[in-house]
């Protein structure tokens, strides 16, 4: 993507990205883009927090009912 480079580590694995924001706004869906962005940053945020068993938590929404 044109306007989107990459800042890597002595490793070479990427650990930051930059964004030229005047390429963005040639983007028509730059407001959806921040919306994607936002829930990537989200989920990556909250990778190691702990997770709930799929089947408990549809249980307990049942009982609730």
């Amino acid at each position: 993507m044109s306007g989107v480079n990459y800042i890597t580590d002595e490793s070479g694995h990427k650990t930051a990205v930059v964004i030229d924001l005047d390429k963005l706004r040639e983007v028509k869906a730059k407001d959806e883009f921040f919306e994607e962005l936002e829930d990537l940053l989200d989920i990556v945020l909250r990778e190691d927090e702990p997770s709930d068993d799929w089947d408990k938590v549809k249980d307990d929404l049942l009982k609730r009912d």
